[in-house]
């Protein structure tokens, strides 16, 4: 039989007649290797979905997932940003750098350029070169280049958690659309775990300000010691629980005490805040500053009752504004009727800002804060009128009783003088009589100073302006009175301690300094600060007189505070006398 070297058509058109066509070889094993590549990336996702969620820590889930992405799509580095409803950037992780470039480079991603516009972006960015694209801004200094580029916005349920970001080093190396659709598979357990995480966080930071709330107002309402601060108490734990570098607490400036009590003004009627309690940098600078209501952000919370946040005070508050724009809640301090005042809580320029959810938790702490305040004001007030009370009592028994029993002694023991011939025993009657006398003497004595005068009463700011008036104002010198903060705050022991160290310090200044001019500075913020400086020829080098110093010092010693004396740059002498409050 012959057989025909002719191949059917049908035979030469099919697959197999190609294999040995080393292009179609070529392509055959080019999509082999996709298969096997996207083959991989989907056992790699499959791991990576069980893996994002095991944490609930929100760093700790943002580098597993950075990582994850790394790992996916073989890029050199990854990050991930958080941003608010806003568009404000929230929290930056990366992963790629080694630490020492991380410190060459300095300021993380501030949320400009390409980061800013794909944050807002709810679509995939992919580019073979970020350099290349009209809103790049370029890279800081010691920055390592950055090529292709991939970013994937991160979402779950139309709201936007932030960005997922990608690049590689290599030119020779771009993304591919696999690697776009492995980076958005992941990105929606991520926005999953991120959204768990952002839940888990918001409960544990809440639950930690309620503690605090807790710990302050235990610590107002218990019988504390004298020293204790409140407002300085308050504006610590809000520095610690928020990651803040300033804290700031400012109350009403008027004479007749701050407007958180029940009784006192509105708060329409306060002109000026004064800084009452900082802590954080400047803190000491920071004290005893006024700040108008009029015009001032701190002043449009107070007059409002509303919180807000901001990244700039419109009002000028030295140490602290000018420090630089940075992010700050401003929070009033207010019980359901009445301000008490307001507390600035400001985070480091390279921090992330406030989100809006935390007005709520500060909120509930600020409320609970004012709350402890007045009810520690109010007990505080009820135990001074006890007190009062008390002693009333005293005085009353000791003149209705002691003195009428100790002079009805003396009376019998007269008549018993009369009926005496002994010479001896008559002067010895005499000399018990004159000591009943002395006595009575004492206990009235006593008897005065247990009841409260009207001076005793009056005013801090009232007391203090008399005594200056009274001992200045037959002389020939010029005295400048200045007053900061809420005097009446002010009051019993302090009160009398600080009336008698200003009368003896004005004293010296009139007796032996010679002076021309007297300023008299008084400063109520979480301390009791009392300052008298004259123009005088100061202290002489071997002044062995150290009575008056001496007793300033012990005064303030027995209050806890200090005494200091000094010479001013101008000349003359400084006396700088601080206490803490104990009824403030």
């Amino acid at each position: 039989m012959e057989v025909s070297g002719h191949v059917p058509s049908n035979e030469r058109n099919s697959a197999f007649a190609g294999l040995g066509q080393r292009g179609l070889v070529s392509k055959m094993h080019g999509e082999l290797d996709r298969l096997l590549s996207a083959r991989d990336q989907m056992e790699q996702l499959l791991r990576v979905f069980v893996e994002i969620g095991a944490d609930l820590d929100l760093d700790v889930t943002l580098n597993r997932i950075v990582t994850a992405a790394m790992e996916l799509t073989s890029a050199a580095y990854g990050a991930a940003a958080l941003r608010d409803a806003e568009g404000n950037m929230l929290s930056f992780v990366h992963q790629g750098m080694d630490d020492g470039t991380i410190r060459r480079i300095g300021h993380l991603p501030a949320g400009k350029g390409v980061l800013s516009m794909t944050l807002l972006d709810d679509h995939p960015l992919r580019m073979n070169d970020l350099t290349q694209h009209p809103a790049t801004v370029g890279f800081p200094e010691h920055h390592p280049p950055m090529r292709a580029f991939l970013a994937v916005p991160i979402t779950l349920r139309g709201t936007s958690f932030g960005s997922l970001y990608l690049t590689h080093v290599d030119p020779d190396l771009v993304f591919s659309e696999s690697d776009e659709v492995a980076a958005r598979a992941l990105t929606f357990p991520a926005a999953i775990a991120i959204d768990n995480a952002q839940l888990f966080e918001r409960e544990r930071t809440a639950a930690r300000w309620m503690a605090a709330s807790r710990e302050i107002t235990t610590a107002l309402l218990s019988n504390a010691g004298p020293n204790q601060r409140p407002l300085h108490l308050i504006a610590e734990r809000a520095r610690v629980l928020a990651d803040a570098e300033h804290v700031i607490v400012l109350v009403p400036d008027t004479p007749d005490g701050p407007a958180d009590v029940p009784g006192d003004g509105p708060a329409d009627q306060i002109d000026t805040l004064v800084v009452a309690a900082a802590v954080g940098i400047n803190a000491t600078d920071l004290l005893g500053q006024q700040v108008p209501v009029q015009g001032s952000t701190t002043g449009a919370a107070f007059r409002s009752g509303e919180p807000l946040i901001t990244e700039a005070l419109t009002y000028p508050i030295a140490g602290f504004s000018d420090v630089g724009q940075r992010p700050a809640i401003v929070m009033p301090l207010r019980t359901r009727e009445h301000v008490a005042g307001v507390i600035v809580i400001a985070r480091g320029v390279d921090q992330p800002a406030f989100s809006e959810s935390y007005l709520d938790v500060l909120n509930d702490f600020a409320t609970h804060a004012a709350i402890a305040l007045v009810l520690s004001s109010a007990r505080e007030n009820s135990r001074q009128l006890s007190i009062l009370a008390e002693r009333e009592r005293i005085a009353h028994d000791l003149h209705d009783h002691v003195i009428q029993r100790i002079f009805a002694a003396g009376m019998d023991l007269q008549g018993t003088l009369a009926r005496s011939d002994s010479a001896e025993i008559a002067d010895r009657l005499n000399r018990t009589l004159d000591d009943l006398q002395t006595i009575i003497e004492e206990i009235r004595t006593t008897i005065f100073q247990l009841k409260p005068t009207a001076g005793q009463n009056a005013d801090f700011r009232h007391r203090i302006a008399r005594v200056i008036a009274d001992l200045t104002g037959t002389r020939d010198i010029v005295t400048t009175v200045r007053f900061h903060g809420p005097m009446a705050a002010v009051g019993g022991e302090l009160a009398e301690h600080a009336e008698a160290v200003t009368a003896e310090a004005i004293s010296n200044a009139l007796r032996h300094s010679g002076a021309a001019r007297l300023t008299v500075e008084v400063s109520v913020a979480d301390i009791f600060t009392l300052d008298i400086t004259d123009n005088g020829c100061g202290i002489p080098a071997d002044n062995a007189r150290r009575s008056g110093l001496a007793s300033m010092q012990y005064r303030a010693e027995q209050l806890g505070g200090t005494c200091d004396l000094s010479t001013p740059p101008g000349g003359g002498t400084r006396v700088h006398w601080i206490a803490p409050l104990t009824d403030y």
